[in-house]
């Protein structure tokens, strides 16, 4: 029996998507409302009815990243060290997350969105042990991000069960 598909992406999730699209394609730079808009499948005045700024469809293309990644951290099912030390580390984004670093110096108020979500999660955590866990681990993702290649995959390994045995620490 085929699949019927799900029901169509809301106007605001389609211009998000295409947004995330036009800056792995062009990069931040490269990030116009028309190409987006048309991208999206709207009028530019539509784009701009849900975000009347190119700042505002940033900040909004962050925020919705960030949130897709607490929503799988709670779906994960480990404690949130866990799942953070399990998820955290590794750029999914497709090239996304460093545009959207980049993007940081042309709205370097955006760090405000990434500071406030990091002081969230670091809250969450009280053992030393499951914070130093969480601190390796956005190490981690930011030398996956910039390509630092800091470790071989086996090294990566090694560190990462180092990092989930101090996460597990929070948990007994």
């Amino acid at each position: 029996m085929p699949k019927t598909p799900g029901p169509a992406p809301d106007a605001r999730t389609r211009i998000l998507e295409a947004a995330g699209a036009v800056i792995r394609q062009e990069g931040v730079m490269g990030l116009t409302l028309d190409a987006v808009a048309h991208a999206a499948g709207v009028s530019k005045g539509g784009l701009l009815y849900h975000f009347p700024s190119k700042e505002a469809l940033v900040r909004a293309l962050l925020e919705h990243h960030l949130d897709a990644f607490e929503r799988a951290l709670a779906e994960n099912g480990k404690p949130f060290a866990q799942a953070y030390v399990e998820m955290g580390w590794y750029d999914g984004s497709g090239g996304l997350f460093l545009s959207l670093a980049a993007a940081l110096a042309l709205y370097p108020e955006l760090l405000q969105t990434i500071r406030e979500r990091s002081r969230r999660w670091y809250a969450r955590v009280r053992t030393p042990e499951a914070r130093i866990a969480l601190l390796a681990t956005d190490g981690l993702f930011m030398a996956e991000l910039l390509g630092l290649e800091a470790f071989g995959p086996d090294e990566r390994q090694a560190v990462l069960e180092r990092l989930r045995e101090l996460a597990r620490e929070e948990a007994v």
